[in-house]
């Protein structure tokens, strides 16, 4: 199964292996007890599929250095001690390239010419680094099926209805179960403006019957973005991987020959990985929601690939997310071949995916569409829990409930409509005890209830994350950590300051709006939400807060549209993953903001970051990949406010896109909205918070009780802030310890 790509002529050796930061080729260097020159002409082994010890699915595709080609007759290759010779061959590129099959599970010896590697093979229903598997898990089967729930806390049980996999086969005890391929074609008789797809009234492509295959002559022609003319005929896989599912789309032609190593011609060997939306924690083994179809990007001649576990509706753990995608790229290139580069797409939840892999799993992805960003699901929350618990104050204030104009100062929104939006949608997702937040039909008797079932499966988005953060012990129940924390935070700080609210509005809202607790539990003030250090570093350390140094490795393009009346998807994040750029990297070179009204540009947007990556992937300069970023910028790629096609001008006053706040900033914290705990400092009424402001001593009395620990210091870090170390392992427990990956650079 595949992870990364590329050309061997723009590879850099670091660490025994040959790289290019965007892809891994030729992965894992041997070991040699051989001394003078090459025996038998072998000079190393290595992985083309996937790093050494991160191998899943029983197979591998290798390739063995040789000084020279003609020693390739000479080469005995051997797996575990069984000559497996047959399976490699002197390829067109010079190389010489086997598909290993037969792996047995640990550890594997691959040895030829003197020289030896050992690879890891795990199994396909992984897990491989992101920790021990969440349960209980049902696995989806060919029919909606009945099957027996247990949750392993108290061993209750219960019915549940399985997803309906689409597969012919059920799936094993480890939801696996064996892929579908159909084919489609394209009819000479085809419409000229038919649309890239496999259904609808104006479609493409048609069944193909391998048994019983139309005429060469019925059969069109398809020519790829380098000039390469094959039948036009695609390949829909649907398959069971990391116990999710995923689906592939390429031109892929049933009767030409194919080999991984020497792939056909109709695939570009770019891919475009599609990363649904939404949020989510689901206990169901789910099929993507259908094959993903991007036209302009399958008329070029990309793969297609979409998984149920990176769609942030159904999984919102970014390890296991990361996880898929390295063991589904390792799929991809023992079956279709090496991959040039991955570009990932996809929005809201979707940007969420492709964010924090980029930011905590670098090299996996090598440019990213996000549209309606977010940075990360983690500091999401800080608005959703923050509208929460605004809402439920705006109509306990003495003199009447708060305006529209004084509550869209305490949010910093442009619409009131906004924070319900989150509060309808989003903060229910919260409630552990809510059967529906582990999917749809998850049995309600054997879910959480603080009464009855005290050790009931906690349905959150926390609980999704558990190998990530930890867990800890409360009266007999596991609870996951959870950095929630307000604890200093002056909501409606700046609407003080400007006016919009006075000292007395401002004292009783901060001394009533509480917290939620573990349960989601309002609870009123003065008290706040305290998180853990242990949750604050394990959050940090683990990779759930975007902005690490390595998101310079990637080129963004953000394509930002309008933010509606009843809308999350404000503005202001786009602003707030810059200023994340900015402060971990010094700049935002690597980085462009698409803000737009009217025509959608995302398929312009595909075509310039295509550019872009193809101009990194011809630089065989020594420099570092951030640095390959910037300097092979396309001169297109810059920040553009597009007002129904024509740019007037990001930050313009004629731009109609215009950037709000949101409650934590009104606080005066950060645009990045990155720190989840601040540093505290002693509340101080002749401090600069409070200039021309005065409160009575009843309304200070108050605020020190409220802020009898302090009140937030934004111009420190917040607690056990820290950049995550990157490709974190959670396979002995939660905190997680880095993976020795050569393809990226640590800085120390």
């Amino acid at each position: 199964m595949s992870m990364l790509s590329t050309r061997t002529g723009t590879a850099l050796r670091y660490a025994g292996c040959a790289i290019l930061f965007a892809s891994l080729t030729a992965c894992g260097g041997s070991s040699s007890s051989h001394r003078g020159g090459p025996a038998g002409g072998v000079t190393g082994l290595s992985t083309l599929s996937t790093a050494p010890g991160m191998v899943s699915g029983g197979d591998v595709l290798m390739e063995i250095q040789l000084s020279d080609p003609a020693a390739a007759e000479r080469v005995a290759v051997m797996l575990n001690g069984t000559d497996i010779t047959d399976a490699f061959a002197l390829r067109a590129d010079g190389r010489y390239t086997g598909l290993v099959t037969g792996l047995v599970e640990g550890d594997n010896t691959l040895s030829a010419g003197g020289h030896s590697l050992t690879v890891k093979n795990h199994p396909r229903s992984g897990p491989i680094f992101s920790g021990p598997h969440l349960a209980p898990w049902v696995c989806a089967q060919p029919t909606a099926t009945s099957v027996t729930v247990t949750n392993p806390e108290n061993d209750w049980e219960a019915n549940a209805t399985s997803r309906i996999s689409g597969l012919d086969q059920a799936t094993d005890e480890h939801c696996n179960a064996p892929a579908s391929l159909s084919y489609y074609y394209q009819p000479t008789s085809a419409a000229s403006d038919c649309s890239f797809a496999i259904s609808g009234a104006n479609a493409c492509f048609v069944p193909f019957d391998t048994a019983n295959p139309p005429a060469d002559a019925d059969v069109a022609e398809f020519t790829n973005d380098r000039g390469d003319t094959v039948r036009s005929i695609i390949a829909v896989e649907t398959g069971t991987l990391n116990r999710g599912m995923y689906s592939l789309v390429v031109f892929h032609d049933p009767a030409a020959a194919h080999h991984p190593a020497d792939p056909q011609k109709g695939w570009n060997n770019k891919l475009l990985f599609n990363f649904g939306g939404g949020a989510g924690g689901s206990r169901f083994q789910t099929p993507p929601d259908s094959p993903f179809f991007n036209q302009g990007a399958l008329r070029r001649g990309f793969m297609l690939a979409k998984s149920s576990l990176n769609d942030h509706r159904t999984n919102s753990n970014h390890a296991l997310a990361a996880e898929t995608v390295l063991m589904l790229k390792e799929h991809i290139t023992e079956q279709y071949g090496e991959i040039r580069y991955t570009i990932g797409s996809g929005g809201s939840g979707g940007a969420i995916m492709q964010l924090t892999m980029a930011s905590s799993y670098p090299g996996l992805l090598d440019g990213v569409l996000p549209t309606q960003i977010y940075a990360d699901a983690l500091t999401n929350s800080l608005e959703i829990f923050d509208c929460g618990i605004l809402t439920d104050n705006y109509v306990t204030l003495p003199g009447g409930a708060l305006t529209q104009a004084e509550r869209l100062a305490i949010t910093g929104h442009a619409q009131a409509t906004q924070c319900l939006a989150w509060n309808g949608a989003f903060l229910p997702l919260g409630i552990p005890s809510l059967p529906s937040n582990c999917g749809s039909g998850f049995p309600a008797a054997i879910t959480y209830d603080p009464v009855t079932n005290p050790q009931g499966v906690r349905c959150s988005h926390a609980e999704h994350n558990r190998n990530l953060l930890g867990r800890y012990l409360d009266n007999g129940v596991h609870i996951t950590e959870y950095p929630q924390d307000n604890e200093g935070v002056q909501y409606g700080l700046k609407a003080l300051q400007d006016g919009t609210i006075d000292a007395e509005r401002f004292v009783h809202l901060n001394e009533h709006i509480g917290y939620y607790d573990a349960d989601q539990n309002w609870v009123p003030g003065p008290g706040r939400a305290i998180s853990s250090d242990v949750a604050l570093e394990n959050a940090y350390r683990s990779g759930m807060v975007t902005g690490s140094p390595h998101l310079a490795n990637v080129p963004i393009i953000d394509v930002r549209g309008q933010e509606g009346a009843v809308d999350i998807h404000l503005n202001w994040r786009a602003l707030a993953l810059r200023d994340r750029l900015e402060r971990a990297q010094g700049h935002h070179d690597n980085a462009v903001i698409w803000a737009y009204v009217g025509a959608n540009p995302s398929n312009e947007a595909l075509l310039l970051m295509d550019t872009w990556l193809s101009a990194i992937e011809a630089d065989d300069s020594d420099t570092r990949r951030a640095e390959k970023v910037a300097a092979n910028k396309p001169a297109e790629a810059v920040d553009r406010c597009l007002d129904d096609g024509t740019d007037v001008g990001l930050f313009s006053n004629e731009c109609p896109v215009k950037f709000g706040e949101s409650p934590r900033q009104v606080a005066g914290g950060p645009v990045a909205e990155d720190i989840l705990k601040c540093s505290l400092k002693p509340l101080d009424f002749g401090s600069a918070d409070y200039d021309g402001i005065t409160f009575t001593t009843d309304q200070q009395a108050r605020l020190e009780t409220v802020f009898a620990t302090g009140v937030c210091d934004w111009t420190q870090p917040g607690v056990q802030q820290q950049s995550t170390p990157a490709w974190m392992s959670f396979a002995e427990g939660p905190g997680g310890e880095p993976l020795d990956v050569p393809w990226i650079h640590r800085p120390h």
